[in-house]
């Protein structure tokens, strides 16, 4: 019952959320500097063909009006349709969509699988060389821009070694299957997602080890006689997982932000880099579309975060 209320609470929570963030995004990308009617009209257009086309995207009308409205058509599954190609936005994210979360949920679950087990590692053997090692790699790639680090992958394993290809998602001239193909395609965009995600999952498990490792239940565990796999595997690694779900949860926004560079660098076609080229002609109804979807899997990723968080420490429900 306390279940039910919980995950209740939680999902009501999230609506005056999500439209918040439809309020705020809608103002900061309207107010921002550019007219899309004067950027796809081309700099030699008329000022009636200007006004026809501003007109046509409804762009005439009040600001506070053209909110009310994308509210409701939101409400009703309606995000409008691309000003540049005249498709509707629903449609092309997702299309994108499917291919950024192709390339991003196996690049996130390895680096917290990784990130989680070398951090059980440090932490198991806390100031001794196989710590310093490893904190020092972490550290290392922590310091390594995204972009940065993409195009040195490009250049050693695409340029130098030949081993892989530079970008795209498919060639056009290969005995590869589809699916063969696209699996190297993915494989560079995909080692630099994981590159850049396992430092920070890495030290949230070593320092939360650390810290559950003085605990009273771990010397307890260790007095029974277990062995230090199993205290350290069974006892000490579940406690020390609440605050890598919580980060998991939080950092679902800069997932995408790294994905937009990891997809361009790359040239990948996903969600990133149609937003990406949306604000560059001011297409709203896709850059809205594309921080709305971004907004919405935040928030669910919230609410997915305070699930684990129910199985990993049932006191939440209690509170």
């Amino acid at each position: 019952m306390k279940f039910g209320k919980y995950v209740a609470r939680r999902l009501l929570q999230m609506i005056p959320v999500i439209l918040a963030i439809i309020c705020i995004c809608f103002l900061i990308i309207h107010l921002a500097p550019g007219d899309p009617a004067t950027i796809l009209a081309g700099e030699t257009a008329t000022d009636e063909y200007i006004a026809e086309l501003t007109a046509q995207f409804g762009l005439d009308q009040p600001l506070w009006k053209q909110l009310l409205l994308y509210i409701g058509n939101v409400f009703q599954g309606n995000l409008g349709e691309s000003f540049a190609d005249q498709i509707p936005v629903s449609q092309m994210l997702w299309t994108r969509m499917k291919v950024t979360l192709m390339l991003v949920l196996p690049s996130e679950i390895l680096a917290i699988c990784i990130g989680t087990l070398l951090g059980l590692i440090a932490a198991k053997h806390e100031n001794k060389i196989q710590d310093h090692l490893i904190s020092n790699a972490s550290i290392v790639l922590y310091c390594m821009p995204t972009f940065w680090l993409g195009m040195m992958l490009m250049l050693l394993f695409a340029v130098n070694l030949k081993w892989l290809p530079t970008s795209g998602m498919q060639s056009f001239n290969t005995d590869l299957s589809p699916f063969w193909d696209t699996l190297r395609h993915m494989v560079l965009p995909s080692l630099t997602l994981i590159l850049v995600r396992i430092p920070t999952y890495l030290k949230l498990a070593r320092s939360s080890i650390v810290e559950v490792a003085q605990e009273d239940f771990i010397n307890t565990a260790r007095a029974i006689g277990y062995s230090e796999r199993i205290v350290y595997r069974k006892h000490a690694l579940r406690n020390a997982l609440l605050p890598t779900v919580t980060q998991v949860g939080m950092s679902i926004s800069s997932l995408f932000s790294g994905a937009l560079l990891t997809e361009t660098v790359f040239s990948w076609p996903g969600m990133g880099r149609m937003v990406y080229d949306a604000i560059s002609s001011r297409d709203y109804p896709v850059i809205m579309g594309g921080f709305l979807v971004s907004a919405i899997m935040v928030v669910v990723g919230s609410f997915i975060t305070d699930i684990i968080y129910m199985y990993l420490d049932p006191r939440v429900v209690a509170e």
